[in-house]
Order: structure tokens, then C-alpha cells, then sequence
């Protein structure tokens, strides 16, 4: 159940996306929707759940930009339109969506991700390590040298 809410939701976002600049194309709805249902497929099992539990939201959120662009432009390309503003919609597009991948990963690895050890491994300022200490310092009291 956990994946069908985490899916949907990356449907949406990406459905969001594309509706907002491919309707400047005059896109059928429907392509829309399947580009964004293709592109969200693959996404979600490269970049979510293959990526991002081993390499952390950094590494997954750039493997997100660079499987998005190529994917947006391929299915622009090649389904709607054959010019180079198809690529202009997948660069704007992709930053859209980039943006919004950042929190979704945030999202997926508070609520699908409970595997404490993914958690350990990655969050290096979770344990304390790098706090700061304060006390107040004190002076030992100096001792006489009478033996010279």
C-alpha cells in the first residue's frame, strides 16, 4: 500500500509538470498522461527504489534529473513534435520536477524506507559526533617549586 501512495503521488507531480508546459504544445491530455505515466514508471524504479536506498537523496535527486530530461525529451521528441523546443520543455520541465524530487525522497525515506540501517548508514550528523561541548574552564592551582 505504501508504494501505491508513494506512486501516485509521483504521478502527480509529474502529471502537474507536463500538463503545465505541454498544453502550450497543444497536447492531447491523454499523451500527456501517458508520457507522464511512463516517465513516472520508470522513474519510480530506477531513481526510488533502486537508487535511493543505496546512494542517499543527493545521488538519486541528479540520476533524477538526467533519467527525466532524457525521458521527457524522448517522448516529446518523438510523440509530438520533432524540433528543438522539445528540448527547451525537457530542460524547464526537468527542473520543475528536479525540485519537487528532492522533498519526494525526503518523503519516501521517512514513510516507505523504515529500514533503520539505511538511516545509519547516511546520517553521519545524527549521532552526536560532531556537537560541540561547552564547560567552563578552571585553572589548577599552580604549585611551588621550594626544591630549587
Amino acid at each position: 500500500m505504501k508504494h501505491i501512495i508513494s506512486f501516485v503521488i509521483k504521478f502527480v507531480l509529474w502529471s502537474t509538470v507536463l500538463l503545465s508546459f505541454l498544453t502550450i504544445f497543444n497536447t492531447p491530455i491523454s499523451l500527456i498522461f501517458f508520457i507522464s505515466l511512463a516517465a513516472t514508471v520508470i522513474s519510480y524504479v530506477l531513481g526510488d527504489l533502486l537508487i535511493l536506498p543505496r546512494m542517499g537523496n543527493f545521488v538519486a535527486t541528479l540520476a533524477d534529473l538526467v533519467l527525466s530530461f532524457g525521458l521527457i525529451w524522448f517522448f516529446c521528441y518523438w510523440l509530438i513534435e520533432r524540433t528543438a523546443n522539445m528540448a527547451y520543455i525537457a530542460f524547464f520541465a526537468t527542473l520543475a520536477i528536479g525540485a519537487a524530487e528532492a522533498f519526494f525522497h525526503l518523503f519516501l525515506e521517512n514513510h516507505l524506507f523504515t529500514d533503520r540501517t539505511m538511516r545509519q548508514t547516511r546520517n553521519w550528523f545524527d549521532e552526536g559526533r560532531w556537537a560541540t561541548e561547552f564547560a567552563e574552564e578552571y585553572e589548577e592551582p599552580k604549585q611551588n617549586d621550594d626544591s630549587q
